[in-house]
C-alpha cells in the first residue's frame, strides 16, 4: 500500500503536469566531502541530484490550486549505493479560507529553533544527529485561515520509519536493525491538530495548542530478537499520545520571545498518571534579536522523563546559542553551540556559505564535541567533523 500511495502521487503529479498551468521545473546537484578528526577519514558524503516541478491552476494571483512534486536521487561512495526518494509531492486546493492538500507533505508546527518539542507528525533523518531533516510522509491536510484564528488539522494513513544514525554515529551493535511492520489500518493511523490564535498585544501575540495520537518515532527500550540464535533486532514503536501548547511575543524593537511544550505518554498510558518509563516532557524558552546586523538566538531546553521506580525520573538542562550574519550579498557566517548540564557535554558549529556565482553555492561546517565519554555529545568526541558541500541549483 505504501508503493501503491507513492505511485500515485508522483502518477498524478506527470499525468496532470502538461495540463496544468504556470509549471516552473527547477532542480541542484550537490556534492559532499566530508572528514572526521578522530578517525582521521577523509571520506566522500552522499551525492545528491534533485529535480522540483511546481505550478498553479487558474489565476496567478488567487489560484485554485498549486502543486509540487520533488524527486532526489542520492548516491553513497561508502556502499556504492544509488537511491531514488519521492521527496515533498502534493496539491493543495483553495476554497475561500480552507487550504486542503493531499500527498508527501511536511508539518512544521513548532517556533524554535534548535529543538522542536511539539513538530511530532514527521519523522526524522537522523544521518546526521547533529543535523537532523524533518522527512515528508503521506497526509492529508486541511488549514482553516480565520483571520486572528488558524487551524491546522492532519491525518497520516501510515507510519513511516525514520532515519537512523549512520555508522559513525550508532550505537555499536553486534546485530543488524530491522524496523516493527506498521500495518495501514485504522489501528495505525496518525492524526491531530494544531490551533493558533494571532493576537494584537504589543506588537503581536501568537499562542498555539497542539494534540496528536500517533506513534513515536524513537524506537522503544524493549527491542525484540529475531530467531533462537538471533540474527537481528526488531526495533519496536510505541503508541503516542501528545500534547503541546507554543507562544510566540514581540514586545518591540525586534526582540521575539519564544517558548514550546510538548508532554507525550507512550503505550496509551494515562497523560495525569502514566506508568513508569512511559512519559516524557520536553520545553524550550528563548529570543531571537538582531543586534547590529548580527541576529542572535538563545534557547533553554529542558528534558523531563519518567523513569522507573527504582531508577527514578530523569531531568536534564541545556543551553544552545546562534548567531549568524551576511556580510555582503554573499558570504554568510553562522555559529551554533549546545551546552548540556548535565555531564558538562556539548557541541560547537562554525559554519560558512559563500555564494561562487549565481545558482552555485558554497558551504562549510565544522562540528566539534565535548565532554565525558558517557554524556551526550561526549560519546561522539571522536566524531569531529568538518563538511564542504558544493551545490548547484537551476
Amino acid at each position: 500500500m505504501k508503493r501503491a500511495a507513492t505511485f500515485l502521487m508522483l502518477s498524478t503529479l506527470i499525468i496532470l503536469g502538461p495540463a496544468l498551468e504556470a509549471q516552473v521545473f527547477s532542480g541542484s546537484l550537490e556534492s559532499r566531502l566530508g572528514w572526521y578528526w578522530g578517525s582521521g577519514d577523509l571520506l566522500p558524503q552522499t551525492q545528491l541530484l534533485g529535480g522540483r516541478l511546481d505550478g498553479k491552476v487558474g489565476d496567478q494571483d488567487q489560484p485554485a490550486a498549486q502543486y509540487s512534486g520533488r524527486l532526489e536521487v542520492a548516491f553513497d561512495p561508502a556502499t556504492a549505493t544509488t537511491s531514488v526518494a519521492l521527496g515533498e509531492a502534493w496539491v493543495k486546493l483553495f476554497a475561500g479560507p480552507f487550504d486542503l492538500s493531499f500527498g508527501n507533505q511536511v508539518v512544521a508546527w513548532s517556533n524554535t529553533d534548535a529543538f522542536w518539542p511539539i513538530d511530532v507528525v514527521n519523522p526524522v533523518d537522523l544521518s546526521l544527529p547533529v543535523d537532523p531533516i524533518r522527512m515528508p510522509v503521506p497526509l492529508g491536510r486541511l488549514v482553516y485561515n480565520g483571520g486572528f484564528l488558524t487551524v491546522d488539522l492532519v491525518a497520516q494513513p501510515y507510519w513511516v520509519a525514520p532515519k537512523l544514525p549512520a555508522a559513525p554515529w550508532a550505537e555499536a551493535s553486534p546485530l543488524p536493525a530491522t524496523f516493527e511492520t506498521v500495518d495501514p489500518t485504522w489501528e495505525n493511523a496518525a492524526y491531530g491538530g494544531h490551533v493558533k490564535a494571532s493576537l494584537g498585544l504589543l506588537q503581536g501575540l501568537d499562542i498555539g495548542l497542539t494534540a496528536y495520537r500517533g506513534r513515536a518515532y524513537t524506537p522503544s527500550s524493549t527491542p525484540n530478537f529475531t530467531g533462537m540464535v538471533p540474527t537481528s533486532v526488531t526495533l519496536a514503536y510505541d503508541r503516542l499520545t501528545f500534547v503541546g501548547a507554543d507562544l510566540v511575543l514581540a514586545p518591540g524593537a525586534g526582540l521575539l520571545l519564544k517558548t514550546e511544550w510538548g508532554y507525550r505518554t507512550l503505550r496509551d498510558s494515562s497523560l495525569l498518571e502514566p506508568e513508569a518509563g512511559a512519559a516524557s516532557l520536553e520545553g524550550v524558552s528563548g529570543f531571537e534579536y538582531n543586534l547590529a546586523g548580527v541576529q542572535l538566538i538563545g534557547e533553554y531546553v529542558l528534558d523531563w522523563a519518567k523513569g522507573a521506580a527504582a531508577g527514578g525520573d530523569s531531568l536534564a538542562h541545556s543551553a544552545v546559542g546562534i548567531g549568524s550574519v551576511d556580510i555582503g550579498s554573499r558570504l554568510s557566517l553562522k555559529a551554533a553551540a549546545v551546552h548540556e548540564f548535565k555531564g558538562n557535554s556539548g557541541m560547537v558549529a562554525p559554519q560558512l556559505s559563500y555564494t561562487l556565482a549565481d545558482g552555485l553555492k558554497l558551504d562549510c561546517a565544522l562540528y566539534f564535541f565535548y565532554g565525558g565519554a558517557d554524556t551526550t555529545y561526549g560519546a561522539w568526541k571522536d566524531n569531529s567533523l568538518g563538511r564542504i558541500s558544493l551545490k548547484y541549483s537551476f
